[in-house]
This record gives C-alpha cells, structure tokens and sequence, in this order.
C-alpha cells in the first residue's frame, strides 16, 4: 500500500542527487550536489520508473541510448519507508531500505544511506538524497 495514499508508480525524473557524510562524530562536510554533474555541456538524463507490478528500475539516458543502472523490485515497508531489492546485484545485494522524505503527485524525495569507512578506519556513513520530478 502506498503511503499517505499517494502513489510512487510512474517515471520520476532524477532532479538532483545531494550526498551527506557522517563519521561516528556527525556530519564530516557539508553536503555535495553529486547530479546532475557539475561538468560544463554534460548532462545525461537519469530517471527511476517505479511500476505497479513492484518493479522498478533506474535508468540513464546517454545521447540517444538509455541504459538500465539498476532494476528489481520494491515494497513499503511503512507509510515512510520502503525497500529497493536488487536480484541481478554482483555481488548480491538483497534489500536496500529507503526513506520518504516528501512524496506528492509531482515531486518524491527519498534518502538512501550506506555504511562505509573513511581513512580506512574511521567508521561512518553515507546518505543520498534522491529529488525526482513527475
């Protein structure tokens, strides 16, 4: 079931990608825009399309051509948070949970957050924050 009875189903264009970093102290840097990508006449299309079968994919428009980055299924896993899986992922990645941050007819934000670590030793955190467009 959806959350708040607005639905993810649809194509939503990829607006802009913000990264946050945090070590086990907070927030290491402020944020960074990592797409659309800050090179001068680049920019290739990203959008996630999100099917009422709970299928989803996300796909890169280069020139002409779109290529799947990724695809699998997802579930809500409450009215503000639902689960990206990945079968075809090498290596394996079974679920990766998401967070809806605001979800209305024309405009999704959700935030993803990987662990990671920094300086080889220093354990932590990153978080992507994905704004998409209807």
């Amino acid at each position: 079931m959806s959350p708040g009875g607005i639905s993810i189903t649809g194509k939503w264009n990829v607006d802009s990608v913000t990264t946050y970093f945090y070590n086990a102290t907070g927030l290491l840097d402020s944020s960074e825009v990592s797409y659309p990508l800050s090179i001068p006449g680049i920019y290739y299309p990203l959008y996630f399309k999100f099917n009422d079968d709970y299928s989803w994919s996300e796909a890169l428009i280069v020139r002409v051509d779109t290529s799947i980055v990724s695809k699998g299924t997802y579930s809500y896993t409450s009215d503000s948070t639902f689960d990206l899986v990945y079968p075809d992922a090498v290596p394996a990645k079974k679920d990766e949970p998401c967070k809806i941050i605001s979800l209305t007819n024309s405009v999704f934000t959700f935030s993803k957050t990987f662990a990671t670590v920094f300086n080889g030793t220093d354990s932590g955190y990153i978080k992507h924050v994905f704004k998409l467009l209807k």
